[in-house]
């Protein structure tokens, strides 16, 4: 076999076993944070590609509105939920420059009330637009 061959076949290798990864990693919610409307939902595993995400909203949709009442939508119907990667767990603000980056939930009654800003998805609606997926 040549090179080129083998570089095209680690190439697949690579995206089977990613792929495999995801399919064998489900979405993980960690935490839900909700204020009125507004909604944030802290995960772990969720999907990478824009289908992927739209595609687990409209499956989990009704799981989510059972067990934790998402979506909230206010008195015109509007709402807003963030999705948040867990990345390497709460942290503390330590009120420094380097922690200016930090989601802090007020919800939470620990010191360790913060996540890195790593928004993964956020599906909103509003009276001029309708349903946004982002």
């Amino acid at each position: 076999m040549n090179k080129k061959l083998w570089v095209i076949l680690t190439f697949i290798f690579c995206g089977l076993l990613y792929f495999g990864y995801q399919i064998l990693h489900p979405v993980e919610i960690v935490d839900v944070h909700q204020d009125k409307h507004w909604t944030d939902i802290v995960v772990k595993n969720f999907p990478v590609t824009r289908r992927g995400k739209i595609q687990w909203w409209k499956e989990n949709q009704g799981f989510l509105k059972e067990k934790y009442g998402i979506p909230k939508p206010f008195n015109d119907g509007t709402f807003e939920i963030t999705f948040w990667d867990i990345g390497s767990g709460y942290r503390v603000d330590r009120m420094v420059d380097q922690d200016s980056d930090l989601l802090c939930f007020k919800d939470m009654d620990k010191k360790a009330n913060c996540i890195e800003k790593n928004q993964v998805f956020s599906i909103s609606m509003s009276k001029n637009l309708g349903l946004q997926y982002q």
